[in-house]
């Protein structure tokens, strides 16, 4: 199966419906997502990603002479020492300090 058919396959399968946000906690791990796979339903946490994207980008604004490779290095690090409950923190400080803007940010990577 060729990377197109299976992303037309998973395409597919997102069209079902059946995908919930919400806030996933287990004591052993760091749970991004889960599938259900009694009910079909997938749970999805945007608290990860969104931190570890906050950590990523606050390393390259407190530090902007790093490089790309050390600013996914450290971030990944200091995301990876988080406990549950440092994760919830650091969503809910990004949670009072972001803005929301309606239009894009158009980006110019050739700079």
């Amino acid at each position: 199966m060729t990377p197109t058919e299976r992303l037309a396959e998973l395409r597919e399968e997102l069209s079902k419906g059946r995908v919930v946000e919400a806030k996933l906690r287990d004591p052993n791990f760091h749970l991004d997502g889960l599938c259900d796979l009694g009910s079909e339903i997938i749970y999805i946490d945007p608290r990860p990603s969104i931190v570890l994207t906050l950590l990523h980008e606050l390393c390259h604004r407190r530090w902007p002479s790093w490089s790309e490779r050390r600013v996914d290095r450290e971030s990944k690090k200091l995301f990876a020492s988080f406990s549950h409950a440092e994760i919830a923190q650091w969503y809910r400080l990004y949670l009072k300090a972001k803005r929301a803007r309606q239009t894009p940010v158009l980006v110019d990577l050739d700079v």
